[in-house]
């Protein structure tokens, strides 16, 4: 899994009344290492984003880490993990330190985690109101100034409500450095942020569902060569538990008849798909011989992660599509055409020559 999820989006407008395009160009959000550098570098027309080793300064001189703070809850922690029951309260902190040579001033906020459509792992947006784990994080303070090389810690509560339902919770603690930019028609919203996940106690019900299942095959100049088909789905994490899925995709003949060397397959592992989140698959599978309609089967095994796991759930579906071989069809038809047109020119002629 990628150690940072990227999303840039608009900001409120300010209360001044002047017209701010509020755009987010960057945000970072820390999955495995266990203390991050916010390094965002900011160019015309492109979006740049990184993390670089601890005191190293992004271009513009503006660099920050966050980290879990170690204490009752746990050490050299990568982020927060909860085994909670409803109406819990869960206290904790975050150390925010300042790597760059000039004072920063951060907003500290919570919000909620999702799996975007392309399968990266994500956090709403600053104008975005949380409606799930962000709205049970409370901070003790809610801005931060620091100094060039200080670092601070922030308490901050997690409360569960009482009627949480069952299951995994995801969001983000959340650090943002907001800036104008030139004459202020444009502001900049940089963030560095904590994966924050909490499972309620109760029934997990792990769901995979598969909807809008295709597949498409290419043609090729080889009349006797394989082609590749695209299969095209999306899945849907429908249960209340985090899964790791393993996709295997299948195409083969009309009604899954196999053809020489056998049915083609890809597979592999996909990211984290949080609860209630879609992604949008595409496969390419090589080495199918069209045999005017390819059969599609998909089969995707999700893996429950998270504190105390929870098994795995599986889910298929299969869907058909045209798979005309073009080249081998014109070969056919032409050889169809010489067989009838030859023998017949050669008739024509012998007649002629009869009759002189």
């Amino acid at each position: 899994m990628s150690p940072l999820l990227h999303r840039a989006g608009p900001l409120p407008r300010r209360a001044s009344g002047r017209a701010a395009a509020a755009v987010a160009l960057l945000t970072a959000l820390l999955l495995a290492a266990p203390a991050a550098v916010a390094s965002p570098v900011v160019r015309a027309g492109t979006l740049q984003t990184g993390t670089v080793p601890a005191g190293t300064a992004a271009d513009d001189g503006i660099s920050w880490s966050v980290t879990p703070a170690d204490n009752r809850q746990g050490d050299g922690r990568a982020n927060y993990a909860y085994a909670v029951d409803p109406g819990e309260r869960v206290e904790d902190a975050l150390v925010v330190t300042n790597r760059s040579a000039a004072p920063l001033a951060l907003t500290v906020y919570g919000t909620d985690a999702f799996t975007t459509p392309s399968g990266h792992l994500d956090l709403l947006t600053a104008d975005e109101p949380a409606t799930g784990l962000g709205t049970w994080l409370t901070f003790e303070r809610g801005t931060l100034d620091l100094e060039p090389g200080e670092s601070a810690e922030v308490p901050f509560t997690l409360r569960v409500p009482d009627d949480a339902a069952p299951g995994d919770h995801s969001g983000g603690v959340v650090t943002a450095l907001t800036q104008t930019v030139g004459d202020t028609a444009l502001t900049v919203d940089r963030r560095l942020a904590l994966r924050v996940h909490a499972r309620v106690a109760g029934a997990l019900a792990p769901g995979l569902d598969i909807s809008d299942l295709s597949v498409s095959t290419d043609g090729t100049a080889n009349p006797f060569g394989t082609v590749t088909s695209t299969v095209r789905y999306r899945l849907t994490n429908t249960g209340t538990a985090r899964l790791v899925p393993t996709e295997t995709v299948s195409v083969a003949g009309p009604g899954g008849s196999t053809w020489p060397g056998g049915t083609a397959t890809a597979s592999g592992e996909l990211m984290e798909i949080l609860p209630g989140s879609t992604v949008q698959r595409v496969v390419q599978v090589s080495g199918v011989r069209p045999l005017v309609r390819a059969e599609a089967s998909v089969r995707v095994d999700g893996l429950v992660i998270g504190i105390g796991g929870g098994g795995v759930t599986s889910v298929h579906d299969a869907a058909s599509g045209w798979a005309v071989p073009w080249t081998l069809l014109a070969l056919v038809l032409l050889a169809v055409a010489a067989a009838v047109v030859v023998p017949l020119v050669r008739a024509r002629r012998s007649r002629g020559t009869i009759r002189e």
